[in-house]
């Protein structure tokens, strides 16, 4: 038979209300009392109420959280980052994918709306005049991840992409004396491509190097957008000397592309990735790529949604997380 808390008050001596307390973090109660209640709780198997705990404190302890998709492995460490603090914080998460408009319409409506969840963490590779509504009609909490610049006074935790596609760049010119770098973007309307095109253009730019647009192709940041982005940028009759893959998950398509036209890398073309995820470690030679936080990234979110949701003081916050080049032997440097 499931106990409840009365049972547990009853065996305890105290008030159904002090059990209530201890745990619900509400006032405080001696460690003591709290002691000897969670023994008594423990020996007999109470297992509290997460909707009476929600009800009494008019809280839901839920994160609601929208994401562009829930493939790959980009993606999983974001939710890893955010599961993992959320869940020393007491906390519960919910996961939608907005890999449609409709979707994320409904989804986000759903969380602004329905009191399921206190408060959302969200990343959209574009929003729009009517999402942007009524995100700004919202009264629960909302961090960004990774949001664009058309968004403002919002909290927002970013990566620095452009920094991170310049420097990576910047090595191919500067280590290796490459001239003539190809590009396989990401998607258009997405605000890391975007920033990681603009770091490509700047390092060629500012080292005079040429603009070559035919060696500068779409990419989706999936495995068959880098597999025949390199088949396309590889047969061109102007050849590149080296490749800027805008992410890593692209570059496994790239690898697994010049293996079957049986072009070595670097030999043939040195080939550079974006993300370090952790399936890039694997390929070999080990590509050249830009380490970024991706955990952090949802940690930090869910840290700082926390942080307002306690304090009720919703101020524009922007935090931008720095990119570190790993240096494998893909782009021509030689093996550590």
């Amino acid at each position: 038979m499931k106990v409840d808390i009365k049972e547990v008050a009853k065996r305890s001596g105290y008030s159904t209300a002090t059990v209530s307390r201890v745990y619900s973090n509400g006032e405080a109660v001696k460690s003591s009392t709290k002691q000897k209640i969670l023994k008594i709780a423990d020996e007999l198997n109470y297992i509290p109420n997460p909707i009476a705990r929600s009800l009494s404190k008019q809280s839901t302890d839920t994160i609601g959280v929208i994401l562009p998709d829930l493939f790959g492995e980009f993606f999983m460490d974001i939710i890893h980052g955010i599961d993992e603090e959320a869940y020393k914080q007491n906390r519960f998460v919910i996961v939608s994918s907005s890999h449609s408009k409709r979707n994320f319409l409904e989804t986000l409506v759903e969380f602004m709306g329905s009191g399921r969840v206190d408060g959302v963490i969200l990343m959209a590779s574009q929003i729009d005049e009517m999402v942007a509504k009524i995100i700004k009609k919202s009264k629960r909490p909302i961090v960004f991840i990774n949001a664009g610049d058309e968004l403002k006074n919002i909290v927002n935790f970013k990566i620095n992409n452009y920094e991170g596609a310049f420097g990576i760049v910047e090595h191919l010119i500067l280590e290796h004396k490459y001239k003539k770098i190809g590009l396989i973007k990401g998607p258009d309307d997405n605000y890391d491509a975007i920033e990681r095109t603009k770091g490509y253009y700047k390092a060629l730019t500012i080292y005079g190097h040429n603009i070559i647009p035919d060696l500068i192709l779409p990419g989706n940041f999936l495995v068959e957008g880098g597999y025949e982005g390199f088949k396309k940028i590889f047969r061109h009759k102007q050849r590149p000397d080296a490749i800027f893959i805008a992410n890593d998950m692209m570059a496994i398509g790239a690898y697994q592309a010049a293996e079957e036209m049986g072009v070595n890398i670097p030999g043939d073309v040195a080939v550079v990735g974006f993300d370090d995820i952790y399936l890039s470690q694997f390929l070999i030679p080990r590509i050249t790529t830009v380490h970024v936080p991706i955990s952090d990234l949802g940690s930090r979110a869910v840290n700082y949604l926390l942080k307002i949701m306690q304090s009720k003081n919703n101020k524009p916050y922007v935090e931008i997380l720095p990119t570190k080049l790993v240096v494998g032997e893909s782009c021509g440097c030689k093996k550590i």
